[in-house]
């Protein structure tokens, strides 16, 4: 859901900054471990969990240190309050690090609440989250950008539920992408357009968290698959808190001075997220 785009090796990082003042980043006694945790489970969709650890901000990183913040053999299960399914571990070469656990039991409902329990060398960790109601796009289409004539932006529009508090989430995958990628400026709140049909110009976003480079357009003609996502909120205040921080890193003139919004309880850092999406594909020609 989520590569190096990875996810989880930028949040590693970012824990490594946020788990030690910034007085004792340059000491590494002062250092605390904190288990980092990606998980999600998406309507008709079973739990996914990448499980790793922060590191110090300032270690050399080689192959052999990012193989090393992989956590292998962790207790990782799911319950919805009738069936607890225990997830299995995976090597699965779509994601950085290529280590996953998974269910095949327990798929996603909305409206359901799912707890997820971490357990490894004597610690446990908690969480639980919600699937939103998914909200189906109005429509969507594409108009010209760039100099040439090959490039195109995405637009779309769907109407806003007034009765309901809703937070979204924007992906898109192309054929160059082996897992959806978040738009930039994914996240939304509904605070700012309760009830309204409102549009939406949406640039692409970076496969890697760690690069100041994207190209925000698509290429004409491309398949393009949008999975428009309701998220509760604890997904997007983790979400947003964590973009602001990858903004932030790009900017030498801004220091990191925020805290990312975990919902992860117990020794650990990260977000364990329900996803109420609505997939649409469509092909990108003005």
């Amino acid at each position: 859901m989520i590569i190096l785009r990875n996810t989880i090796l930028a949040i590693a990082f970012l824990a490594a900054l946020f788990g030690c003042k910034k007085e004792e980043q340059s000491v590494y006694g002062h250092y605390k471990p904190r288990f980092v945790v990606e998980g999600w489970i998406e309507q008709g969709d079973y739990p996914h969990v990448i499980l790793t650890h922060n590191i110090p901000f300032f270690t050399s990183l080689d192959s052999a240190q990012l193989s090393e913040v992989v956590i292998r053999w962790a207790k990782v299960s799911v319950s919805d309050g009738q069936t607890t399914e225990v997830l299995t571990a995976k090597k699965d070469n779509d994601y950085f690090p290529a280590y996953i656990y998974k269910g095949n039991e327990l798929r996603g409902m909305p409206g359901k609440t799912y707890t997820l329990t971490i357990e490894y060398a004597g610690n446990t960790l908690t969480s639980t989250t919600s699937i939103p109601p998914k909200v189906p796009l109005d429509s969507v289409w594409f108009i010209p950008k760039g100099d040439g004539l090959d490039k195109v932006q995405l637009q779309l529009r769907f109407k806003d539920n007034p009765s309901e508090k809703n937070y979204y989430k924007i992906y898109t995958k192309t054929s160059s992408n082996k897992r959806y990628i978040p738009t930039l400026l994914s996240n939304h709140d509904d605070k700012y357009f309760n009830g309204k049909l409102l549009t939406l110009q949406v640039n692409r976003g970076p496969e890697n968290n760690l690069t100041v480079e994207n190209q925000p357009y698509f290429n004409k003609g491309e398949a393009v698959m949008i999975k428009f996502a309701t998220i509760p909120k604890e997904g997007f205040d983790f979400w947003s808190t964590f973009q602001d921080e990858v903004i932030n890193s790009s900017n030498p003139l801004v220091g990191s001075t925020g805290k990312i919004k975990s919902n992860i309880q117990g020794p650990g850092l990260g977000i364990w997220c329900g996803y109420g999406s609505y997939i649409l594909q469509a092909t990108a020609t003005p």
